[in-house]
């Protein structure tokens, strides 16, 4: 059976992760592994670029939803 999101469920939940990347990237733990040179040698990104990438995705929802009620008030 496939459930289906709303548009605010999506934004909901990655506002969450957002929240999520952003604790983890506090933590001293994870900021030692990221300064490690295996870390930066295998990957082209880091969580700052995760959390930046997330909130274009979410700011494209917020214009779409925007754009939808507007043509919505034009009826």
């Amino acid at each position: 059976m496939t459930q289906f999101l709303t548009l605010d469920e999506v934004l909901i939940i990655l506002n969450g992760i957002e929240i999520t990347l952003r604790m983890l990237q506090a933590k001293s733990e994870y900021r030692e592994i990221e300064a490690t040179e295996e870390f930066n040698f295998s990957n082209d990104f880091n969580l700052l670029d995760v959390i930046h990438a997330l909130g274009e995705v979410v700011e494209g929802i917020e214009n779409f939803k925007s754009a939808q009620s507007t043509k919505n008030n034009e009826i």
